[in-house]
């Protein structure tokens, strides 16, 4: 038995899916990745390059954010 959230999960993934169409759940797939990977690539930068490592928060959670949405929608193309 699922519970209540990955139901609701579920549906609204179904709902994304038929409203959007697989073309543009790939166009934004590719572009939460490439938001994520930019704002991973900004994050490892500032932490090589720095004697002190400057944590910028915000784009820690906004990346995490993106991965997950990302990682949401591959699974949405693939369960179909």
């Amino acid at each position: 038995m699922n519970s209540l959230l990955c139901n609701w999960f579920d549906d609204w993934g179904r709902a994304i899916y038929d409203g959007l169409g697989e073309t543009w759940l790939i166009i934004l797939t590719l572009v939460f990745a490439a938001i994520a990977l930019f704002l991973l690539q900004n994050i490892l930068r500032a932490s090589i390059n720095k004697t002190k490592i400057k944590i910028k928060w915000f784009q820690i959670i906004f990346c995490i954010i993106f991965i997950l949405f990302t990682i949401w929608f591959c699974t949405i193309l693939t369960l179909r």
